[in-house]
């Protein structure tokens, strides 16, 4: 009896063990889940500035602001809270980025290729933190036109730094291409759960990608371009940004209408980023 009681005992002791680990790891990907989908509203919000940005150039043909990360962030800098908000945004990026990384390693259902993109994209939005980190530390360049030239100097000085810039460029017009890619054959709805949501949700869903995703890539894919031509020249100058990029269309009519085509399609893709804050697996390598 001695020992029944003692094997009961050892197996309530074991499940109970069992279930508290089994809350606790409900709680980190509940905790996961809503970190992602923070940093997914304030990409959308980063975008809706961006895209204002964008139309002021198209009206006024000036930089008030650079049409770029940088100028996101003067705009946000100018509002009495603008720091708070700036560290808010650095935050958002920095859970959407822990979280891709977490997920790429922890989902086993996901195939290599998409455990491997997703640990890239984690990647991405680690190294994105640190522009609004950066300049809420008062480096007020940064993602700036002139700090991509610096960045760009510093990189081709190195050994070798040519071909990783050549190879830096090749991988955003990688990525771009990708982006294009996944909107075109739909699978950006392997990460949504929409299935169950009313039918207009799924068409708007569907409408926001097709149009946002492609929109993105095709503003800056020109930026691995630029990056390419910059190494073959040995040139940082020509390491043109998205503002420069822009500005180049200024001053013809047709340029007004690509600039307002550019910010259309950055304000949804701004609505997608709303729309994948709710609808997003956020947890799974898709």
């Amino acid at each position: 009896m001695t020992t029944a009681a003692a094997s009961r005992r050892r197996r309530t002791s074991s499940s109970s063990r069992g279930r508290r680990g089994s809350r606790a790891a409900g709680r980190v990907e509940t905790a996961a889940r809503g970190a992602a989908r923070f940093g997914l509203v304030a990409r959308g919000c980063f975008y809706l500035l961006l895209a204002g940005l964008v139309v002021n150039l198209a009206v006024t043909g000036r930089h008030a602001r650079q049409a770029n990360a940088n100028g996101a962030l003067s705009t946000i800098a100018s509002d009495p809270l603008g720091e708070v908000a700036i560290v808010a945004v650095a935050i958002g990026f920095l859970s959407f980025g822990v979280t891709r990384l977490w997920s790429a390693w922890s989902d086993r259902r996901g195939s290599a290729w998409r455990r491997v993109t997703t640990g890239l994209q984690g990647a991405f939005y680690l190294a994105l933190t640190w522009i609004p980190l950066g300049y809420v530390l008062g480096d007020h360049s940064a993602g700036s036109n002139q700090s991509q030239h610096r960045t760009a100097g510093d990189l081709l000085r190195l050994p070798l730094g040519r071909e990783f810039v050549v190879v830096l460029g090749l991988v955003v017009i990688g990525v771009c291409v990708n982006q294009i890619r996944t909107a075109v054959t739909e699978q950006y709805a392997d990460g949504l759960d929409v299935k169950q949501s009313p039918r207009w949700v799924r068409r708007l869903v569907d409408a926001a990608a097709t149009v946002g995703i492609p929109a993105r890539a095709v503003v800056f894919l020109p930026v691995g371009v630029f990056l390419i031509v910059a190494a073959v020249q040995s040139n940082p100058s020509h390491a043109d940004g998205l503002d420069q990029v822009l500005a180049r269309l200024t001053g013809h009519w047709w340029g007004d209408v690509l600039l307002a085509a550019v910010a259309a399609g950055l304000l949804v893709f701004a609505a997608y980023s709303f729309l994948e804050a709710r609808y997003r697996k956020v947890t799974r390598a898709q």
